[in-house]
C-alpha cells in the first residue's frame, strides 16, 4: 500500500484543498449519474377548442445518452388495455410524487407493461373547474360568462424498458392551471399549461430522479421505478 502525505506549509495546504475539491467534483458526478442532461425550454401560446381560454404553454425537455423521446412520441397511439391485465415481471412499477408551489402534493404509481413500446401510457389526475366569471345580478337573474378548464396533472409514459442496469422510460407530465388572481379580476383570464418531458433511466439501487419546471408556478418531479412483483 503507498502512502503520502501533503506536507505541512502553504504547499501542503494548497495540495490539500485542490485534492478535495476533486474528491468532491467526481462524488457529485457520480451521484448525479441517473439524472437527465441540461434541459431547453420553449413557450408558445394556443386558442383551446377543448374549454374556456388562451393556454400559455411553457415545456421543458431533458435530453440523456439512455434513451432518446422523439419530439412528438405524447401524439403516438394510446394504450388501451384489453382483456385481463398480465402481472409480473412483466410490468414496471413507476413512482411519481408532485410538488407544486402553494397546492397539495401529488403521489401516484403507474404499472406499465414492458411491452407497451411506442405507445402511450396515460393517467389523467385533472379535475374540470367552472366559473362564471364578470357576473352581474337582474333581479333574480345572475348573468355573466361561463369559464370552465382542466386543472391538475396529466401523465404520459411511453418506451418503457431495460437497458443493462438501468430502467428506462419517456415520461410526459403537465400541470394545467388559471390563477386565483386572473379569475378574480378577468372574464377570461389566462391559462397557464406547464409541461416537461423527462427521458428517464436509473438503476433499481439508484436514488430517485429529480426534475424541476413550471412558469408562474413551480413544481418538482421525483421519479422512481421497480420491477413489478
Amino acid at each position: 500500500m503507498v502512502l503520502f502525505g501533503f506536507g505541512k506549509g502553504r504547499i501542503g495546504r494548497y495540495l490539500m484543498r485542490n485534492f478535495t475539491l476533486a474528491a468532491l467534483a467526481i462524488a457529485t458526478l457520480a451521484g448525479c449519474a441517473s439524472a437527465p442532461q441540461e434541459p431547453a425550454v420553449s413557450t408558445y401560446s394556443y386558442e383551446s377548442k377543448a374549454h374556456s381560454g388562451t393556454v400559455h404553454v411553457t415545456e421543458k425537455f431533458y435530453t440523456s445518452e439512455a434513451i432518446q423521446c422523439a419530439g412528438k412520441w405524447r401524439e403516438g397511439e394510446v394504450y388501451t388495455p384489453k382483456g385481463i391485465i398480465p402481472m409480473g415481471h412483466d410490468h414496471l412499477d413507476i413512482g411519481i410524487d408532485l410538488k407544486s408551489d402553494g397546492q397539495p402534493d401529488t403521489a401516484v404509481t403507474l404499472s406499465i407493461p414492458l411491452a407497451l413500446g411506442g405507445r402511450v401510457y396515460t393517467k389523467d389526475l385533472q379535475e374540470y373547474k367552472s366559473f362564471m366569471l364578470g357576473t352581474e345580478t337582474n333581479g333574480i337573474v345572475q348573468q355573466g360568462d361561463h369559464f370552465t378548464y382542466p386543472e391538475g396533472y396529466f401523465i404520459r409514459v411511453s418506451q418503457p424498458g431495460v437497458k443493462g442496469w438501468d430502467f428506462v422510460s419517456c415520461i410526459g407530465i403537465d400541470h394545467m392551471y388559471v390563477l386565483k388572481a386572473d379569475l378574480e379580476s378577468s372574464t377570461n383570464p389566462p391559462v397557464y399549461l406547464d409541461r416537461v418531458v423527462v427521458p428517464f433511466s436509473m438503476e433499481q439501487s439508484d436514488q430517485p430522479v429529480k426534475v424541476s419546471f413550471g412558469s408562474q408556478i413551480q413544481h418538482t418531479a421525483e421519479l422512481r421505478v421497480a420491477p413489478n412483483k
